[in-house]
Formats: C-alpha cells, structure tokens, sequence
C-alpha cells in the first residue's frame, strides 16, 4: 500500500482551553492539557503574569521494532497561556494539581481583598 508520508517533527503551538471561576477567597483556573504527565507541566509568575507551559513528549518508542511511520496525525503538542493577575492575589498561596488531563490552579486572594463587614454605629 503506497501512502503519502508525512511527518510533523516540530511541536504544534496551542492555547489551552480553560475556564475560570471564584469565590471571595479564592480564583481557580482549570486549563485542559492533555496527554501530559505533570512533569512535563510548567507553570511561572513572574510580576502579575502566570504562565502555563507544557509539552507532549513524542516518542518512536512506541513503534514497534521493524515498522516504519508512513502517516502520524499525533503531532507534538506545546501547550502556552499567559494570564495578567491582580493585585488581589497572594502570591504566596498559589497551588496546582494535574488530574485527568485538567490542570486546575487555585489563586487565594489575600486577605485585604476579603469581602469586610462594617458595622453601623448609632
């Protein structure tokens, strides 16, 4: 059978998909990053921009010994997204895990950003 050959070797660039959500403690943000394991995840603030990187691992591994490619369709991925944060975040209560594809990040915001109560007086 004569198939055209044809070979991505370069990673496909890709915005995540994600969704973000909050209550007044907290913003999370869950980006869907298939076919990752979380060492392949990176994940940087620097200033008020979180940045999320990663990248699928392409592998003649799992060819097997005596076969040659003749058309691939899974290409390399290389996932990036840039997002700006508020001053209302705590940088230093930023936490993440990678379950299932979703990589969810929760952002606490600081305590001057939670919602106060003000007494009336009389």
């Amino acid at each position: 059978m004569a198939l055209v050959k044809q070979r991505q070797t370069e990673p496909k660039v890709i915005q995540p998909l994600v969704n973000i959500h909050e209550t007044d403690k907290e913003v999370v943000l869950e980006a869907e990053m298939t076919g990752l394991t979380k060492e392949d995840i990176g994940l940087e603030l620097k200033g008020n921009e979180l940045t999320i990187k990663g990248k699928t691992r392409e592998s003649d591994e799992t060819i097997p010994k005596g076969y040659t490619v003749i058309h691939r369709e899974r290409c390399p991925l290389e996932y990036i997204r840039t997002f700006t944060i508020g001053d209302e975040i705590d940088r230093s209560k930023i936490d993440a895990q990678y379950e299932n594809g979703i990589l969810r990040v929760k952002l606490s915001k600081s305590d001057e950003a939670q919602p106060k109560r003000i007494e009336i007086k009389e």
